[in-house]
């Protein structure tokens, strides 16, 4: 009897020990990797983390509109694009801000908007170095953020903004604003995330610092089809229309704050207007009504557009006060979805569409406020 106590207080001794040697050599671990982190996985700013030199290759399997293998490679500052220059100061520095569209997260390295617009900008001028820092689901409460606690350092010559979707009927900072700002996390698991070195190695290496892989390219903003038709009266849709004030009205206040920002920081704010696939005619590809396609249970392609543009109009009237740029792509992009895969995701080639719109329409901006850059 004497022999299993002693036994069993050797087990609970060694247990105890083992869990206690666990715990000094975590909190051990945890204090070293705030000191250095040899692995990079995170840029830290007073609240931006931003995920660096990491290099994911996306395997899509389920959406035809889009590469079967993608590239998406983060460089050592956190963001998509080229290496940024030890003598910066003597580039044409650019950087656009913004939510997925922006990001362009399924579409490899070489085909986003952004990456092609800078290619298309050294046909006309030297030393352009541009650099994407759109993020999934970033409204203007996470642009401001990402402005103050990081852009701001880097000193771009210019940030092109292209905002709209994750603004509409938005009046505080959303799930994926808090997901990557310090001290306002979404959930405990994105808490511990990125409050802890540890979790955050443990999930990286998991992941695999290498290679990613995924299979879900699916957005809940899913192409038109014939058939899923929703038919609205105009009394629905102007009723909800008509509960957009307060939205608008706070809309316009945080793009002055950007603009406000940008120009204390001698950075130029070039806005550009959010296009939708939705709104009006036929789609060419699908056939479908882009007006009667159904999006949700009570939202159809006419009032999303319409929806859409009490923002884009809001972008236009804040900028033409304030003296700032503004690039109408919501406009000029055509509604088709051999340019989209959803309701507001470029496919490749609308990837090129708008590079070709927005470099030349940035052209001109460059041209009038640094002539020197210019090609002789």
């Amino acid at each position: 009897m004497n022999n299993a106590k002693g036994a069993r207080h050797k087990i609970i001794k060694t247990a105890g020990y083992s869990i206690y040697l666990l715990i000094v050599v975590w909190i051990g671990l945890e204090i070293a990797l705030r000191i250095y982190n040899p692995f990079h996985f995170r840029i830290k700013g007073d609240k931006i983390l931003l995920p660096v030199d990491q290099k994911m290759l996306i395997r899509n399997e389920i959406n035809p509109r889009l590469d079967s293998e993608i590239t998406n490679t983060r460089n050592s500052l956190g963001l998509r694009g080229p290496e940024m220059p030890a003598d910066i100061r003597q580039y044409l520095s650019i950087i656009t801000v913004g939510g997925s569209a922006t990001e362009c997260h399924f579409l490899s390295d070489d085909h986003t908007w952004p990456f092609l617009t800078g290619e298309a900008l050294k046909k006309t001028f030297r030393n352009v170095w541009l650099n994407n820092a759109g993020l999934d689901g970033h409204s203007t409460f996470g642009h401001q953020v990402m402005l103050n606690d990081y852009l701001v350092e880097l000193r771009p010559k210019v940030i092109l903004f292209l905002i709209g979707i994750n603004d509409v009927e938005n009046d505080q900072p959303s799930f994926h604003d808090k997901l990557n700002t310090r001290g306002a996390c979404p959930d405990l698991k994105h808490y511990l995330y990125n409050s802890l070195e540890t979790v955050n190695l443990a999930v990286n290496l998991a992941r695999g610092w290498r290679a990613q892989r995924f299979n879900n390219t699916t957005q809940a903003l899913k192409s038109p089809r014939v058939g899923n038709e929703l038919f609205l009266t105009e009394e629905q849709v102007r009723w909800r229309l008509s509960g957009q004030e307060l939205f608008l009205s706070s809309y316009g206040k945080r793009i002055e704050q950007l603009i406000d920002t940008c120009r204390a920081y001698q950075i130029k704010p070039v806005f550009i207007t959010q296009p939708s696939l939705y709104g009006s005619g036929t789609d060419s590809l699908t056939k479908a009504n882009l007006a009667l396609s159904k999006i949700g249970e009570d939202m159809n392609g006419e009032l999303f557009w319409r929806l859409l543009e009490l923002y884009n109009t809001r972008l236009r009237e804040t900028c033409l006060r304030a003296g700032a740029p503004v690039i109408d792509l919501a406009v000029r992009m055509p509604k088709n979805s051999i340019y989209y895969y959803d309701a507001i995701h470029f496919t490749n080639e609308g990837a090129k569409q708008v590079a070709g719109i927005v470099s030349e329409e940035l052209s001109q901006a460059l041209q009038e406020k640094f002539p020197e850059y210019m090609l002789r």
